[in-house]
């Protein structure tokens, strides 16, 4: 009896979704509800055998959803990088934006990186892109990528509108006064909090969806260089300036280390010198007296 019931609904439900000329809901997707209860003795009622059924709408009326990214790559000295980064941050703040990523790397031959990723909103973006372009920063690189996500939203939008139509009649179904058995309630709270919880998963998506087309995404890299002088890189005198207490530090470290591994050799080196001056003694002595005789 609940199977039929519970079938019934599912049905119902997704004929309304497909009355108001939405995309064709999946036979498998909705049966999936149920789960294992769609194999029972009633599963002749199938909505691929319902007559009539509607096309896929046409999307030349709906409105596109586009998710647009934008790209800049800034050449500057690296000493600037840290500031201008947080100068544009803190502009960024002022106009509302979204930080999504922030880095700042130091690298091994005194050059500096950073990266920030943003979302701004689409009126908003000329100002931005005014801050990010202006001097001392350089623009080498800047693209533009856009997504079109129309189809996945009005995909969640129809799984969210047909599940939110199944919610309501199980939830009709459990408060009707009809005489029902204690399986059959266990049945619908079951397939109501399934449903509930696909609800807000799709809630979830939707509203992501949402976000990325309703902004425009910038991702800023910053690329630090040398300051160069009179067409001349003076960097690796500097580094060796800045690294002078390191390098005698490794010195003196490298020092200890050698007189720690030679200090025990030092009696059998000692032991070793004076045999051989003994031996050469020797010699001597035997050669003087063979030449006066």
């Amino acid at each position: 009896m609940i199977r039929t019931i519970l079938l019934a609904a599912l049905t119902a439900s997704t004929l309304a979704a497909c009355s108001q000329n939405t995309p064709e809901v999946s036979v498998a997707g909705v049966l999936g509800y149920l789960g294992n209860e769609a194999t029972a003795p009633n599963q002749d009622l199938r909505l691929a055998q319902l007559p009539n059924a509607p096309s896929p709408p046409q999307q030349a009326g709906s409105t596109r959803r586009i998710a647009v990214t934008r790209s800049f790559i800034l050449r500057l000295p690296g000493s600037e990088v840290a500031a201008v980064q947080e100068r544009h941050l803190t502009e960024c703040a002022r106009l509302e934006c979204t930080v999504l990523e922030t880095r700042l790397d130091q690298l091994g031959d005194g050059r500096v990186s950073a990266r920030a990723s943003i979302r701004v909103a689409p009126e908003r973006y000329p100002a931005l892109a005014a801050i990010i372009t202006a001097p001392p920063a350089e623009v080498t690189t800047q693209s533009e990528r856009a997504d079109d996500r129309t189809i996945a939203v009005l995909d969640v939008d129809k799984r969210l509108e047909v599940k939110m139509a199944l919610r309501d009649r199980l939830t009709a179904m459990l408060n009707d006064p009809a005489t029902k058995s204690v399986a059959d309630l266990i049945a619908i709270e079951k397939e109501l909090v399934q449903a509930q919880g696909d609800i807000e998963a799709a809630t979830t998506q939707r509203n992501y969806l949402r976000t990325i087309t309703d902004t425009v995404q910038v991702d800023i890299t910053y690329d630090g260089r040398q300051t160069v002088v009179a067409g001349y890189d003076f960097s690796p005198i500097k580094r060796a300036v800045d690294s002078i207490g390191g390098t005698f530090a490794t010195s003196v470290a490298s020092l200890i280390t050698f007189v720690a591994a030679t200090l025990p050799w030092l009696p059998v080196i000692a032991l070793l010198v004076w045999g051989a001056r003994r031996v050469l003694r020797r010699w001597r002595t035997a050669r003087s007296t063979a030449r006066a005789a």
